[in-house]
């Protein structure tokens, strides 16, 4: 695991309202890749510096507040209704081998392959008050 990530308890990751991630979250607390036979060094680069993102990797952040601007920003098309939803997912709970650096500017991390015991953050108050769970 990214040693850049002991300070920290959760990573983040904002999603339209309308997003099948919402659904599988609600369902079974898990996130699957779009297309986890594109793994490696090569489609790690692709998906965090040239935004081909159907990878084996989803993006995620240390900083609750860039998931929220991404969200928001992916919400603008005019078929969706503009709401976001914030996941978090315990790093401590995640495989070491799973997560990469991702962008710097975005406090990104990559983690390959299924993410499980996601949650949906409510609020920043909230995850603070977790941190200690």
């Amino acid at each position: 695991m990214c040693d850049d990530l002991d300070d920290y308890t959760w990573l983040f990751r904002g999603v339209p309202t309308e997003s099948p991630e919402v659904a599988d979250v609600l369902a079974t607390g898990e996130i699957q890749p779009p297309r986890p036979d594109r793994i490696g060094e090569r489609w790690r680069r692709q998906h965090a510096y040239n935004n081909i993102t159907l990878t084996g990797y989803t993006s995620w952040t240390t900083d609750r507040s860039i998931a929220i601007e991404f969200a928001r920003w992916h919400a603008t098309d005019p078929v969706l209704s503009g709401n976001i939803v914030v996941f978090r997912v315990r790093i401590d709970g995640l495989r070491k081998d799973s997560v990469y650096p991702g962008r710097d500017d975005e406090m990104e991390f990559l983690i390959q392959g299924t993410i499980e015991e996601v949650s949906i953050s409510e609020d920043a108050a909230d995850d603070e008050e977790d941190e200690d769970d």
